[in-house]
């Protein structure tokens, strides 16, 4: 049975951190989680794989992080790590930065996991390449104690049953498996080796057969929002019993960053919006996992971008930038210490935007870049001068955040 938001809210209200945050204002902010639903998972109760499950030492941090942003202090709440260059595959949407070198040793990698936790960091996410594609992957997850949840992205390669219970054995509280499309061959094709649904499909089972939380992510195109396919992929994840599928909109960046025509249109958007609304709040609908649809949450009605702001990530070269799209790069964790990076980077990035950075600055980046993918720091900084200013999204103002 799905968890009420009035009886999970009231429970969380217990929460020491929460109960520094005025009544008035949590009761404003219910309202902004009206489209939303939580999912009962392993005795515990999740927003979304963006978030900690309840009741966890790691969300507890994140409401201490929400009270430190109040008082002007902002921490990398959310990290997302390439742990590696390496892969099988060839999508089409990358966004990993061109294979440059050799993986990050082990203990840069592990170091920095430390730093970021005596920060503040309440979740990451690991990502690649294909994360499990590093044989120490265990050793990485191990390392992350229980200030942090945890999740894997990953096409499924590789995720053995005996992977996936030393993986959860380690730490791990899930993965996200991709999906290009509900069709396997389609799917083989988008992905650019033949056996990936095949791969993605085991993946799916040994995870839930090591007690994982399994989400899928998948890139919803113009071509199935034309076709309103999108319903088709949502009925995959429900055969196959995942707990939440993520629905992306294509972004210029990696593999097409110099494409303009894979951006959506504003109607395009909004009808993913609408169809994030429609399935998590009409009852009829409650058959079908959590859906979380990005250009929702990174809405000013929702959450907005949080990219350099509360959310950090680490190319497998080791350079900090703001998410896994944004091709800016701010310094290196092999050359200076996390802590400073962050600083510049954040006073770049102080306030959450209403709209998503890189698909509202992508041009500016190309023109800037002149064909330099990612950007130097001279050019990401550059970049982050000259780009407009934006409001700040719905669930910020009613924090108190401006």
């Amino acid at each position: 049975m799905q968890p009420s938001l009035l009886i999970t809210s009231l429970k969380m209200m217990r929460n020491k951190q929460i109960k520094k945050i005025p009544k008035k204002t949590i009761f404003s902010l219910l309202t902004v989680f009206k489209n939303e639903r939580f999912v009962n998972f392993d005795n515990k109760i999740l927003f979304s794989v963006h978030l900690p499950p309840y009741p966890s030492k790691a969300l507890d941090r994140f409401f201490e992080a929400g009270i430190k942003a109040t008082e002007g202090v902002n921490i990398p709440g959310i990290v997302n790590i390439a742990v590696t260059h390496q892969c099988r595959y060839h999508c089409w949407h990358c966004s990993a930065s061109p294979k440059k070198g050799e993986d990050l040793p082990l203990k840069t990698i592990i170091d920095a996991i430390q730093k970021f936790q005596d920060m503040g960091t309440y979740l990451f996410s690991i990502t690649g390449g294909e994360p499990l594609l590093r044989e120490d992957l265990i050793e990485i997850i191990a390392s992350i104690d229980d200030r942090s949840s945890v999740f894997v992205f990953t096409s499924g390669y590789g995720l053995t049953q005996e992977k996936a219970l030393e993986l959860k054995k380690a730490g791990l509280f899930g993965v996200m498996l991709s999906l290009d499309h509900y069709n396997p061959e389609i799917h083989d094709t988008l992905r650019g080796y033949n056996g990936a649904y095949d791969n993605f499909i085991t993946g799916v089972r040994n995870a839930q057969h090591a007690q994982l939380y399994v989400g899928l992510s998948c890139v919803i195109t113009k071509e199935i929002l034309q076709n309103n396919e999108q319903w088709k992929m949502l009925e995959t994840a429900q055969n196959l019993s995942a707990q939440e599928i993520m629905m992306f909109e294509p972004t210029p960046a990696g593999e097409l960053f110099n494409d303009d025509t894979c951006v959506l249109s504003i109607d395009e958007r909004r009808q993913l919006v609408d169809f994030h609304k429609q399935i998590n709040k009409k009852r009829k609908y409650k058959k079908y996992p959590k859906l979380s649809v990005f250009p929702y949450y990174e809405s000013e009605e929702f959450m907005g971008c949080t990219a350099g702001y509360s959310l950090v990530y680490v190319d497998a070269d080791g350079n900090l930038r703001p998410c896994d799209f944004t091709p800016l790069i701010f310094g290196n964790i092999q050359q200076e210490p996390v802590e400073d990076l962050w600083q510049k980077m954040n006073s770049m990035f102080n306030k959450p935007r209403a709209f998503c950075f890189m698909l509202e600055n992508y041009n500016l980046m190309r023109q800037i870049g002149n064909g330099e993918y990612p950007l130097s720091r001279e050019k990401s900084l550059e970049v982050c001068q000259r780009c407009p200013s934006s409001d700040i999204p719905r669930i910020y103002k009613k924090l108190g955040i401006t």
